[in-house]
């Protein structure tokens, strides 16, 4: 009987063209405009090295040592990013970038962090945003780990010249340091909660009140929670295929390099599906709204988490960690993008598996949730 449900929901998410197409075609329409956008650009901006001056605001020999080690060691596909200089007088450095003799200053406060200055938004001062906003981030994460020890403050500068050696010398971790390659993580992040809109049908299909399958199950001998459970099962077969295709176009068609293990970045997709389907299984077991406005629920939950994520503006995830760090560890794009983010940056180490545990932790979470509003529902007459 369970094999048999899980067959026919096969074929009807199949013949679910809507969700289909919203997990498949949006997500290969929206990779080739962006990489018809940027696919290219990262690499288009290393042709010379870029003249830099970099200021200290502090006397701290370590940090020195350590940005001084990090900046001079930025390369992309061999080449150097940066020819810096090392200037103590800040209006020196001030007047070279008004005559257009460096392309940026960069500013070093005292606890590392950099601060750009440019004259222009020309490809040059993209680049120098990039840098600073990438090793912005590094510093947050590792010095968020020591914040109750700023006695290893030198350790956390140490950690992230190892980090850049590391990426440098492309070791296990992925090889791909384009900044830009987030908004395609983000893209299988977006697939991957649209998958929730093949899910959602499957609570409304076992309430006798919201549709005619939901009164026929009911009144069925077939038992709710073997339904939903094999109705989530052939969702989910459903899903991982479309959004393996989606992921497969962007790898070998639109050739965007995730970065990592190829076989990891598929089981994270999978991963992901179920945390999408998650949802939907859950909106679809609350309430008695009708299968459009949970879709709609769904669209928008879906889009906010995207763009919080950093589908929109990049840098999203890095303002959320100083402003409100706990939304990056609840917003399930997030999450999903920084598996990828961290598979492809540092390997398949402790980061990525916190991701994937908290994935794992939230598909539970909303799939037992699911289960239990589900069973709630009661009919006094079908």
């Amino acid at each position: 009987m369970f094999l048999n449900i899980v067959s026919k929901q096969l074929k009807i998410g199949v013949r679910d063209k809507a969700a289909i197409f919203w997990t498949l075609m949006f997500p290969v329409i929206l990779g080739t405009l962006f990489y018809m956008a940027f696919g290219k650009i990262f690499d288009s901006y290393v042709v010379e090295p870029i003249k830099t001056a970099v200021y200290f605001e502090t006397d701290n020999e370590e940090v020195k040592e350590h940005v001084t080690e990090v900046l001079d060691n930025i390369r992309v596909n061999d080449k150097e990013v940066l020819a810096a200089t090392y200037d103590e007088d800040l209006e020196n450095a001030q007047k070279l970038l008004e005559d257009d003799k460096i392309g940026g200053i960069i500013k070093v406060a005292e606890n590392g962090k950099f601060t750009v200055v440019v004259r222009s938004n020309g490809n040059q001062a993209t680049m120098l945003d990039i840098i600073t906003s990438t090793y912005n981030e590094q510093i947050d994460l590792i010095q968020k780990v020591s914040e109750e020890h700023p006695e290893k403050l030198n350790e956390v500068y140490e950690g992230i010249s190892k980090r850049v050696e590391y990426l440098n010398n492309k070791d296990l971790a992925g090889e791909n340091k384009d900044p830009f390659v987030q908004y395609f993580y983000n893209i299988i992040a977006m697939a991957a909660l649209f998958s929730s809109f093949n899910s959602v049908r499957i609570g409304n299909n076992s309430q006798a009140n919201m549709s005619a399958v939901g009164a026929r199950t009911n009144a069925s001998p077939v038992n709710r929670l073997a339904f939903q459970l094999g109705s989530l099962i052939a969702s989910f077969i459903v899903q991982t295929v479309v959004n393996c295709v989606a992921l497969s176009y962007i790898i070998f068609v639109l050739n965007i390099k995730f970065g990592g293990n190829i076989f990891i970045i598929y089981a994270t997709t999978v991963l992901a599906t179920l945390c999408g389907l998650a949802l939907g299984f859950l909106v679809g077991n609350i309430g008695s709204a009708n299968r459009d406005k949970k879709e709609s629920f769904l669209s928008a939950v879906s889009l906010i988490s995207c763009a919080l994520s950093g589908l929109m503006y990049g840098d999203m995830k890095v303002v959320l960690l100083e402003k409100a760090p706990i939304v990056n560890k609840i917003n399930p794009a997030a999450v999903i993008s920084d598996a990828f983010y961290s598979l492809n940056m540092f390997g398949a180490g402790s980061r990525f598996f916190q991701c994937i545990i908290s994935l794992i932790i939230m598909s539970a979470v909303m799939i037992i949730g699911a289960i239990i509003f589900g069973r709630r529902n009661s009919y006094d007459s079908l």
